[in-house]
């Protein structure tokens, strides 16, 4: 028997350097385990909103040119890539060095391939398109942050959830379960907690899902 909340088309916006979007976005694999859940994957510029240099742009431009290449399912796998890149080595962004270098060996891990960031980085068009995303978010949606999540037809979003660490089996079910109820319900505006919980050592996170790299959902 299919559980009435299983079918969900989920549009998620995301920055690859934001350690927070990572932890809800390996959430949201977790709860794909489980539930049938369709995540349309957007771009969010964090340096757009902060007004950092261009570099900040690299990470979503790779993500641009998969999307440009392979569609939606290739900038799932890009996204794993990044985030394993930026959140499970000590690394600052910064301090990473030649982004189109160092993404290679990433990118390849998840079936991609390894020239995928200097391409994008040298086509002036991959910012253009994360451009295009990030400013639907923010002049449509009101979007001013990650991660961003749409449930269904929902003409807002939330920002949110943030989670502090990541959530396996019936825990991140659950709170799917109850998210996206509540991401239906047009009366509900803001939900936020006062104290923040410090965030769970992200390294060796996204171990869990290697396998479904072969063929990333």
């Amino acid at each position: 028997m299919t559980h009435e909340l299983d079918a969900t088309n989920l549009t998620f916006y995301f920055d690859p350097l934001c350690p927070w979007a990572w932890l809800t976005s390996l959430w949201i694999r977790e709860v794909r385990r489980y539930r049938q859940v369709d995540v349309q994957w957007k771009f969010f510029s964090l340096a757009g909103i902060n007004d950092r240099e261009d570099q900040w742009h690299g990470p979503l431009r790779i993500a641009a040119l998969a999307r440009s290449e392979g569609g939606n399912e290739a900038v799932d796998r890009a996204y794993l890539a990044l985030g394993r890149l930026f959140h499970e080595r000590s690394d600052s962004f910064d301090a990473i060095g030649d982004l189109a270098d160092v993404a290679r060996p990433y990118l390849a891990d998840v079936g991609l391939e390894p020239t995928l960031a200097p391409r994008a980085l040298d086509d002036p068009s991959t910012l253009e398109e994360v451009m295009t995303d990030h400013h639907e978010a923010v002049e449509r949606l009101g979007a001013f942050g990650v991660p961003w999540l749409i449930v269904g037809d929902d003409d807002n979003g939330f920002f949110g959830p943030v989670v502090g660490e990541l959530l396996l089996g019936e825990e991140a079910v659950a709170l799917w379960d109850h998210f996206r109820w509540v991401g239906t319900r047009p009366y509900l505006y803001e939900l936020k907690r006062g104290a923040r919980k410090s965030m769970t050592d992200l390294d060796g996170l996204s171990a869990r899902f290697s396998e479904e790299i072969p063929a990333a959902r």
